[in-house]
C-alpha cells in the first residue's frame, strides 16, 4: 500500500450531506507545484480541471480538462506565453477561454470553460463554479499584517466532504479523542449563506507530546474559532498563548465518496523572519499531530445526524447539518456546459490516508 494511505474494506456506498460538490473555493495545488509553464490535472466535483501558469505573467489559470474544440485533453498541450496551446490542432486558448488566431484576433468559437483562480498563502485556489459566489475567506491574523504559509501534503479519504466537516466541526468528539475540555460552552454562529461558526475556549487534557507541547504553549488556554466555509472549507483561527495562527483546510470531491483534503498553516510575522518560518514549521507539526488521532476513527465512518439532542455537541451537530442542505450545488452542465465529467475513481485506488504520512507540510514562505 502506498505510503501516506491507510485501506478501507468499502469505500462506497456513502454519500454527503448536502450537494455531492457545493459551489466553493477548493486548494487544488500549491504554488511550488505550479512552475512557469507548467500543467497539472486535478479532479473536481465530477469534472476534471487542468492548472497551468503563464511564462510572461506568472498567473495561474484553470480550465476544463477537454479543448472545447474537439476533445483533446489539455494536459498534452503547451504554454505558449501566458496562453495554452492544445496539442490536437495547435489551437491557441488565452487565459480568458477565447479561442485565438495566430494573429492574436479572437476566433468564432465557443469558448473554453474556464474556473476562477486565487493564488494566496503559498497556494492555488479554484473556485467550483463560472462566477464566485464570495471571496475567500481570510484569516484574523491578515489584518495585522503579513503572515508566514506553509502548505502541507494531501490526503485523500475514501468520504465525502461533509464527513470531513462534520468531524472537524464536532464538539463532543473534540474533547473525547483530542484531549481538550472545554471551559466553557461552544458557541454555534450562522453568518450568512455562505458561512456558519463554531467558537469555544479549551484546556488542553491529553499527554501526547504535541499536547504537552501546546499546553506550554498557550498557558493552559486555548481560543478558537473554526468558520466553516459553503460546507467542504474550514477556516481555523486559534490564540495559543500569546501565539495567533491558522488552518485553511480544503476537502475536495474527487468522485463517489472520495475526498482529497489539502490545508495551509500560517502565523503572523514576514516570511524572511527566522521566527516566523520556525514557528509557522511548528503549527503545521502541531495540526498534524492533531488530525492524526482522527485517522483511526475515521475509517468505514458513516457519519449521521443525531435524532435526539443528549450531548452538548449534538445541537451544534444538527444545525450544522441544515447549513449543509442549504449549501448550493456545483453543476458542471450548467456552470461549464463543455465540460466533460472525470473518469471514476474507486475507492480501492484512492484509500484513506495513513497516521504516519497524514499531512507531511512543505515549506512555503
Amino acid at each position: 500500500m502506498p505510503r501516506g494511505q491507510i485501506g478501507s474494506d468499502d469505500g462506497g456506498g456513502l454519500s454527503s450531506i448536502g450537494p455531492a460538490c457545493p459551489q466553493n473555493w477548493y486548494l487544488l495545488a500549491s504554488g511550488a507545484e505550479l512552475d512557469a509553464g507548467a500543467i497539472l490535472t486535478r479532479p473536481l466535483g465530477g469534472i476534471e480541471v487542468v492548472l497551468y501558469r503563464g511564462r510572461d505573467s506568472g498567473r495561474a489559470v484553470a480550465f476544463a480538462a477537454h479543448c472545447a474544440h474537439a476533445g483533446c485533453h489539455l494536459r498534452h498541450g503547451t504554454v505558449v506565453g501566458d496562453n495554452l496551446r492544445c496539442a490536437l490542432h495547435h489551437r491557441i486558448i488565452a487565459p480568458d477561454g477565447r479561442f485565438i488566431g495566430k494573429d492574436g484576433t479572437p476566433l468564432a468559437a465557443s469558448p473554453q470553460p474556464r474556473l476562477p483562480v486565487i493564488e494566496r498563502f503559498g497556494c492555488i485556489f479554484v473556485f467550483a463554479g463560472a462566477q464566485p459566489a464570495f471571496d475567500l475567506p481570510m484569516p484574523d491574523i491578515c489584518a495585522h499584517g503579513p503572515v508566514t504559509a506553509r502548505p502541507l501534503a494531501p490526503q485523500t479519504f475514501p468520504l465525502p466532504w461533509s464527513t470531513l466537516t462534520s468531524n472537524g466541526m464536532d464538539i463532543d468528539h473534540l474533547q473525547a479523542i483530542h484531549g481538550r475540555r472545554l471551559i466553557e460552552p461552544a458557541t454555534f454562529q450562522h453568518i450568512d449563506e455562505h458561512r456558519v461558526r463554531l467558537s469555544y475556549r479549551a484546556r488542553v487534557t491529553g499527554n501526547h507530546l504535541s499536547d504537552r507541547v501546546m499546553k506550554w504553549l498557550s498557558d493552559d488556554e486555548i481560543r478558537t474559532s473554526i468558520t466553516c466555509v459553503a460546507g467542504s472549507m474550514m477556516l481555523v483561527d486559534s490564540t495559543v498563548g500569546r501565539h495567533r495562527t491558522f488552518v485553511l483546510m480544503s476537502m475536495c470531491p474527487v468522485g463517489g465518496a472520495l475526498s482529497s483534503a489539502r490545508a495551509v498553516a500560517g502565523v503572523a510575522g514576514a516570511p524572511e523572519r527566522a521566527g516566523a518560518r520556525l514557528a509557522v514549521a511548528v503549527a503545521a507539526w502541531l495540526f498534524r499531530a492533531f488530525l492524526e488521532k482522527d485517522v483511526g476513527v475515521l475509517q468505514q465512518m458513516n457519519w449521521r445526524e443525531p435524532e435526539v439532542e443528549i450531548t452538548e455537541g449534538d445541537p451544534l451537530m444538527r444545525a450544522l447539518f441544515r447549513f449543509f442542505r442549504s449549501l448550493r450545488p456545483f453543476d458542471p452542465a450548467i456552470e461549464l456546459p463543455l465540460a466533460s465529467t472525470a473518469p471514476p475513481v474507486s475507492a480501492r485506488e484512492r484509500p484513506l490516508a495513513r497516521a504516519g504520512g497524514a499531512m507531511r507540510a512543505r515549506h512555503s514562505a
